[in-house]
């Protein structure tokens, strides 16, 4: 496609592919309670017989692993009423008084 950027004269596919969510599920960041990618994957070259988007998850594996992860988390709130630490990077970060959980 045409851009200001010369690399994008080569990419040459049409879609995005498969979402990476079905290869491998996010799992609860022990900081920050945020679904994270922490994870190790296997990527083979596609066999004979393959078709477009086939995976194949060892999904009991995953869930042992998705359970260890949620056992390094803490129940929110965290300290001082935080949802999360103030210090924590966010692309789009809200204001201040967001990260806190009020009182009902």
């Amino acid at each position: 496609f045409d851009s200001s950027d010369a690399d994008s004269k080569r990419i040459f596919w049409s879609d995005g592919g498969v979402h990476q969510n079905i290869t491998f599920p996010v799992h609860p960041d022990p900081i920050s309670g945020m679904h994270c990618w922490h994870q190790k994957v296997r990527i083979e070259t596609a066999h004979a017989g393959d078709a477009y988007g086939d995976i194949v998850v060892d999904t009991e594996k995953s869930m042992a692993i998705y359970r260890e992860w949620l056992k390094l988390t803490r129940p929110a709130p965290g300290p001082g009423g935080l949802r999360r630490p103030l210090w924590l990077g966010r692309p789009l970060r809200p204001a201040p008084e967001l990260f806190y959980i009020k009182k009902t």
